[in-house]
């Protein structure tokens, strides 16, 4: 049966006081809080919404009559879909075309391992904001603070761009087109022998120049954006990073992509690691780990075609099939000591010349 927004509001508030007061909300308390949050009108329309909870969603709620309250059964369960607004939800019918695109995998497992996360993080804030934490004076959860933005608004614009195969039109910088601003000189007293310095502004920097691009796909890269499609203008495929994007929007122009194109497309970043391209052909990367760090190897793998070839009480070693590229080296290189690149010869060329310049720095 379709929910409807005031319906949604009211599971969601009732679902949220359960799971976070259990036994403390009687009926009449509960409805004075549906009330007040979202304009219900009688008792009789609680116990409806309570018995559609029950039935259409299998939530297990109770009512204790010594406490005079309603709590859940299980403790663990929550009405994670309806914790979504509407708006949410179809955000969601785009991340799993985000997830099955991006981490190649089926689109049911990685969304419920999306949405799970989802219900952890849920919970975790719930615990931390209880009334009854004694911590609460005192941070006791700590986890890494990432800055979100990159312009990820445009993520599903693109996609129902690629959905409907039309073209679009959007505004680039560059990096090396970064324009220098002047730096401007502080107002100083007069000089008794000379003229108070003149005043210098920063030069306003050119508008960005407008592309169109086919897009044919997206990518997720350390928390980057980036779509790859087909540029007319220049006969080939390109890459733009959305957090240099502006003014985007889809055009009425149908994608015209030629197959060869599409093809390179489609089969390109199956066999290289982040987003740079490759000249080089896909080979055998052989790397060999310290014991802890394949460890971390093992948990975490480098790329979806890692395959371990030996894990002894003295290193982990491990083979890749892909195209050797700058993404690659530099995230090999955060491995430090703990990893020897064993083939193939000219990415050992490569670690050692790259390590040399940056020793050479010292």
């Amino acid at each position: 049966m379709p929910i409807t927004r005031s319906a949604f509001q009211r599971y969601r508030l009732i679902d949220e006081t359960i799971s976070r007061y259990p036994r403390r909300f009687s009926k009449q308390r509960l409805f004075e809080l549906c009330q007040d949050k979202c304009g219900i009108r009688s008792i009789s329309s609680l116990e409806k919404d309570i018995q559609r909870m029950r039935e259409d969603h299998e939530a297990p709620i109770e009512y204790d009559k010594r406490a005079n309250g309603y709590y859940y059964s299980n403790p663990q369960f929550r009405l994670l879909n309806l914790m979504l607004s509407p708006e949410d939800m179809d955000a969601l019918d785009y991340a799993r075309e985000v997830l099955a695109a991006t981490q190649g995998a089926t689109v049911a497992d990685e969304l419920t391992n999306a949405l799970q996360k989802v219900r952890q993080s849920l919970d975790i804030i719930r615990e931390v904001k209880s009334d009854d934490s004694p911590a609460l004076s005192r941070r006791i959860v700590y986890v890494e603070e990432k800055i979100l933005g990159g312009n990820r608004q445009y993520v599903p614009i693109l996609i129902r761009a690629v959905n409907q195969s039309r073209q679009v039109a959007f505004r680039y910088l560059k990096h090396e087109d970064v324009v220098s601003i002047r730096s401007m000189t502080a107002i100083v007293p007069k000089q008794k022998n000379g003229p108070r310095p003149a005043i210098t502004s920063p030069i306003p920097p050119e508008r960005p120049k407008l592309r169109i691009l086919h897009p044919i796909l997206l990518r997720e890269v350390a928390d980057s954006w980036y779509v790859i499609g087909y540029d007319a203008a220049s006969g080939g495929e390109r890459t733009f990073a959305l957090d240099r994007m502006s003014e985007l929007e889809i055009l009425d122009d149908p994608c015209d992509v030629p197959p060869a194109i599409l093809t390179n497309v489609s089969e390109l970043f199956e066999h290289i690691y982040g987003i740079t391209d490759s000249h080089g052909p896909v080979e055998d990367i052989v790397l060999s780990f310290s014991p802890l760090f394949g460890r971390y190897v093992k948990a975490k793998p480098i790329h979806q075609s890692q395959e371990v070839l030996s894990d002894t009480a003295t290193e982990c070693v491990i083979r890749l099939r892909l195209a050797p590229n700058r993404d690659l080296l530099m995230h090999l290189r955060s491995y430090g000591e703990h990893l020897t690149v064993q083939q193939p010869a000219s990415l050992v060329q490569e670690m050692k010349e790259s390590l040399s310049a940056t020793l050479a720095r010292y």
